[in-house]
């Protein structure tokens, strides 16, 4: 325990360069840093109201709300809130989240691949190429997608449950990781949950077709599976299902077949701080798997031509991710569902370097003079990413910049109902409730994100708007009777009249079926969680063990 110990401070002072530029003053030029710690902002508003699970800011979308997080990922804002309440402003709360999502991820690689390898040294040199690759840097410095790097905290722990279960170790401890990981791997990234899930469930198969004891290992899988998607069910469930209800297959359709990399750019591009434009020709910034971790895969590829064996999972997973970004693969992209959900195939690269870096591993353990190897390898890969590790320029416009901005923090309004244009050009609303013919007065005993009470004081016959766009769950009353409302499909604003005199109207969102259904199976799995963790132990893998 001492030296993994040992591994593990050291993995933290080796990863102190991959994040030194997040603690410069300010923000900095990105792609997304913006629009996070935006997020971030009204993320704190909600949660400060009460609404649990977060789901309707009022506030974005240019005043005239909609259900940012009933689609967009959660667990990111809500620990960049998290660290904000421990008295950090929302630009330092953002590069906290940052720099945190890059210093664990490396030590929970190192857990993960010191216990797949058996030992520290492979596990140490894995967690280094987990860490310092390409698209980290490119998701922390490029792009500042929060979801991203938060995501890649948890996946090596999803694989370490699973290990530890196939092994006859499973613990109460490592099953509850196992399921926390899981479900924060949901709640970090729509896409990164959708390009893993599936390699965590192959992983796990292949595991337990080769288990001794398949049964009690299956039951520890099912456990699991059950407490992660339960526990972050609240989200993805009705993400998944109310999609339908988005403008998002109509915006983004196609999306995916402008966006291949060319093998050669998956070999070396060099590192720019634009974007990924249709075609390749304009594109601005790299889409380099890593010289070192190229390096780990031809060395693999020597071994199985030398000694006649490989990790074929990992070095499997390796070719078939890269296969996955090239231009060749688009009728596999037409075919297999969800697929093109990934929007741009490049970011596959997560896979890509997960795959590199257990190889990482795999070649000290086969390699003479392990350690000498492990540290060859430890400064190949730090060398050669030596240049990405920076911002390209501070941007630091203070906190009120921040504030002000209240456009919907996406790149197509994709979150919009079905059907609905975007606001940007539509004249921002004075109020939530609004005369459009007629005067009088409006005051608001309650005005939250999701629940409105106004009193009305009309003069003469008034028709009346809530500014407020329209989705599933809404509910409105006028003099606590159930109001029938009329809008136009491109502008659901609710309205409706009212006749002279004084009026309550109220408006609510309500949780849909689906909603209602996800907050249920989230409230028995935490229940559940917490059952499983205090019940004492009986049966398992420690009375197998004590009976041989």
């Amino acid at each position: 325990m001492t030296r993994h110990l040992i591994a593990i401070f050291l993995l933290t002072i080796l990863a102190f360069p991959t994040v030194k530029d997040l603690f410069q003053p300010g923000a900095y030029t990105s792609h997304d840093l913006t629009h996070h710690i935006v997020r971030a902002i009204h993320m704190d508003k909600l949660l400060g109201q009460g609404q649990f699970p977060p789901r309707w800011t009022d506030e974005l979308n240019y005043g005239y709300g909609y259900p940012l997080f009933i689609f967009m990922y959660p667990l990111p804002p809500i620990m960049a809130v998290g660290i904000h309440r421990l008295g950090f402003d929302y630009i330092w709360s953002g590069k906290l989240v940052l720099a945190l999502s890059m210093v664990l991820s490396a030590v929970f690689a190192y857990i993960f691949f010191a216990y797949l390898w058996r030992n520290r040294r492979a596990g140490f040199v894995s967690a280094l190429f987990y860490l310092y690759a390409p698209i980290r840097f490119l998701n922390v410095y490029v792009s500042a997608t929060f979801g991203n790097a938060v995501a890649f905290m948890f996946v090596p722990l999803s694989f370490y449950a699973l290990v530890k279960a196939k092994r006859g170790e499973a613990t109460k401890i490592s099953t509850l990781v196992g399921a926390l990981s899981l479900a924060g791997l949901m709640l970090s990234h729509n896409i990164m949950a959708l390009m893993f899930l599936p390699i965590i469930g192959l992983f796990g198969l292949l595991l337990l077709i080769n288990a001794r004891h398949k049964l009690l290992v299956a039951s520890h899988y099912a456990l699991i599976a059950i407490l992660g998607l339960g526990l972050s069910a609240w989200f993805w469930l009705p993400a998944t299902l109310e999609k339908r209800l988005l403008r998002y297959d109509t915006t983004l359709v196609g999306f995916y077949q402008t966006h291949f990399p060319t093998l050669s750019q998956l070999i070396h591009s060099p590192w720019g701080y634009g974007f990924s434009h249709p075609g390749t020709e304009l594109d601005a910034m790299s889409f380099q798997i890593g010289l070192a971790h190229l390096l780990v895969v031809a060395l693999s590829l020597a071994i199985l031509f030398l000694k006649r064996k490989t990790n074929w999972f990992f070095l499997g997973l390796f070719f078939i991710s890269v296969f996955f970004m090239l231009q060749i693969s688009d009728p596999l992209w037409k075919t297999i569902p969800f697929l093109p959900y990934l929007q741009m195939p490049w970011r596959l690269l997560a896979v890509t370097v997960f795959a590199a870096s257990a190889l990482a591993g795999y070649v000290v353990i086969n390699l003479p003079a392990p350690t000498l190897s492990a540290l060859l390898l430890s400064l190949a890969v730090i060398v050669a990413n030596r240049n990405h590790w920076r911002i390209n320029q501070v941007f630091d416009p203070g906190e009120d910049y921040y504030l002000a901005i209240n456009n919907t923090t996406t790149m197509a309004s994709e979150h919009l109902p079905q059907g609905a244009d975007k606001f940007d050009d539509f004249p921002p609303p004075s109020a939530k409730l609004e005369f459009l013919t007629g005067q009088g007065k409006i005051s608001y005993p309650i005005n939250t994100a999701i629940a409105v009470k106004a009193n009305i004081a009309a003069d003469t016959t008034n028709q009346m708007r809530f500014n407020q766009i329209y989705f599933s769950g809404w509910h409105y009353w006028l003099d606590d009777q159930p109001l029938g409302v009329d809008f136009k499909p491109n502008r659901p604003l609710p309205q409706f009249s009212v006749s002279p005199g004084t009026h309550i109207f109220s408006a609510q969102l309500t949780r849909t079926p689906v909603r209602q259904l996800a907050d249920i199976i989230s409230l028995v799995a935490l229940i559940g969680a917490i059952i499983y963790g205090l019940t004492p132990t009986f049966g398992g893998f420690s009375h197998l063990q004590r009976s041989r």
